[in-house]
Formats: C-alpha cells, sequence, structure tokens
C-alpha cells in the first residue's frame, strides 16, 4: 500500500470534485512556481563557478541537470513544506527507500530492460559495433567518459524522478487513485520528451511506457530505486553500448553500436529505447510486474492480494 498523504492524515480533502480540482491546481501552480525561483537562485549563484570549471577543463561543463535538480527540489521542498505539510514519505523516499538493496535492485531492473532490447536487437541483426577512430576523441577514455556521462545523467535522473515519480504523482494519486497517478505522470513524462531531436508520436508512446514501468518501480521500492533504475538505463545506452540516449548523442571513444533497422522496430536515430523492440520489452516487463503481483506469497491467501 502506498503511505497516507497529508490530506488523508489531517481529513481535509476536498469533498467535491470542484474543490478537489481547485487544490490539485493550487498545488502544481505553487510547485511550478517554487520550482522557476529555486532553478533561477541557483543558477544565480552556480552560473560563474560552472563558467569558470568549464573554462579550466577546456570543455563546457554542463550545468542543466544540476539546475534542474535544484529546482525540482526547491519546488518538492514548498510543496510538502507549506502546501501539503507532510513528511518527504509521500514522495516515496521515506525511511528504507535509500537502503542499497532498494537502489541496487532498481539498478538491475533497468539494466536488465536495456540488456533484453539490445539483445533482441542483436539477434534480429537491427544493431552492429564498430570501430571510431581514437583521434576523434583526443584525451578521452571509456573509464573517463563513462564518469562524466554518469555525473551528467545521475542528476538529470534525479530530477525527472522527483518530479514526476514524485510531486506530481503524488498529487494525482490524492485527486483520484493509483491509476490516476501513472497515467497522467507517464504522459507527461512522453510529452516533457517532444522537446528532445527526432521525437515523434512512436518515441513519445515509448517513453510514456517507460514512464509507467518508472511508476511500477516506484511503487515496488520506491522512488530512489526509480531512480536507479532510470540511470541505469541510459548511463548503459551512453556509457556502455555508446547509442543515443533520447534523441542526445554522447561521445564515443573507441566504439560504438550502431542501429541499422528500421525506425519504427529499432528506433533509429532516437536511441533503441525509441522502437517497437523496446515497446515490446517494456510491455512484457509490466505484465510480469502485474502477474506477480497478483500471485499469492507463500502463506498468503490470494484474497489478500491487492
Amino acid at each position: 500500500m502506498s503511505a497516507p498523504t497529508a490530506a488523508d492524515r489531517n481529513g481535509t480533502v476536498p469533498s467535491s470534485r470542484l474543490a478537489r480540482l481547485a487544490r490539485v491546481l493550487w498545488r502544481l501552480g505553487s510547485f511550478t512556481v517554487a520550482w522557476v525561483l529555486a532553478q533561477g537562485i541557483f543558477e544565480s549563484l552556480a552560473g560563474p563557478a560552472f563558467g569558470a570549471l568549464s573554462r579550466r577543463l577546456g570543455e563546457p561543463v554542463p550545468m542543466y541537470p544540476f539546475s534542474m535538480l535544484a529546482g525540482v527540489l526547491g519546488g518538492c521542498w514548498a510543496g510538502i513544506r507549506f502546501m501539503d505539510v507532510a513528511p518527504w514519505s509521500v514522495l516515496g523516499i521515506g525511511e528504507g527507500a535509500w537502503r542499497v538493496p532498494r537502489l541496487a535492485m532498481g539498478a538491475a531492473m533497468g539494466t536488465a530492460a536495456i540488456a533484453v532490447t539490445m539483445a533482441l536487437l542483436w539477434v534480429t541483426r537491427q544493431v552492429r559495433v564498430e570501430t571510431v577512430s581514437a583521434l576523434a576523441f583526443v584525451g578521452d577514455t571509456w573509464t573517463g567518459t563513462a564518469l562524466r556521462l554518469l555525473l551528467v545523467l545521475g542528476p538529470a535522473a534525479l530530477w525527472e524522478e522527483l518530479a514526476f515519480r514524485g510531486y506530481l504523482y503524488a498529487v494525482a494519486e490524492e485527486a483520484g487513485s493509483r491509476l490516476l497517478a501513472r497515467s497522467t505522470t507517464s504522459a507527461a513524462f512522453g510529452l516533457v520528451h517532444l522537446t528532445n531531436p527526432g521525437a515523434g508520436l512512436r518515441t513519445t508512446l515509448v517513453v510514456m511506457l517507460a514512464g509507467w514501468c518508472l511508476c511500477i518501480v516506484r511503487e515496488r521500492v520506491g522512488l530512489p530505486g526509480a531512480w536507479t533504475a532510470h540511470l541505469a538505463w541510459n548511463w548503459v545506452m551512453a556509457a556502455v553500448l555508446h547509442v543515443p540516449v533520447s534523441g542526445l548523442p554522447f561521445a564515443t571513444p573507441g566504439y560504438r553500436a550502431v542501429v541499422d533497422g528500421p525506425e519504427w522496430l529499432s528506433g533509429g536515430s532516437w536511441g533503441p529505447e525509441g522502437g517497437m523492440v523496446a515497446a515490446l520489452v517494456l510491455t512484457a516487463a509490466v505484465g510480469l510486474s502485474e502477474w506477480r503481483g497478483r500471485v499469492p506469497r507463500p502463506g498468503q491467501a490470494a484474497t489478500d492480494v491487492s
């Protein structure tokens, strides 16, 4: 069962549909305003430091994922502190959520999903590996590139989880149900990625399906587990396979995997997560999760399973 919301505990859930809608709009609006303010403050304070670091390293150091994370943290803090008066557990990050086994479970789920996707593409000859000239990435090593990608993809995945599977999920669940929370946050997650290069209807639907899977992970092992699943999926594509992530290319020192099949099947320039193979893998993951959720554990009656 999910943790009770602040409104549940205080008995303040609005009774009328109009009042519930007004409460949702107020919470989302306040969250957005706090997000924008916190992100703006962070960029004003940290901008010079990122600029100096970029000049020192001789290459741009992206501030975007860190500023987005700062903004979302500010929005979440303002939401649960002033609008909801609730503990952080309503976001799925309560006691025990950051334990290593849960984080590892999330990472294993994300890694397994992209590994199966790539294995199917490989077996059906939709992907090949080619060598990249070392001269194209002078000074780059696999380890250095993988570490830099982790430092960029980590906060990027975390702000997305806090926003979509965190505060927005909590608002939608209180307003309606877990099904509403899954549906609305997954739809918003997919629509946000329409701004990425090469995005379209097919890629948006697959991203929505990925969002649905991350909702399930959030419900089973907590939001930190959803974060490690999200991060593992992206990092394996970028750092291990050297393929685009949601249409965004990254450095590929030494080698890269090239998707050759039809875009509708393999994902094309968007990356393997944008094709029907990935959609089938994610659909199978949803089906397996729902089936396991309905199978009674030893000593548990079937009627006890929700």
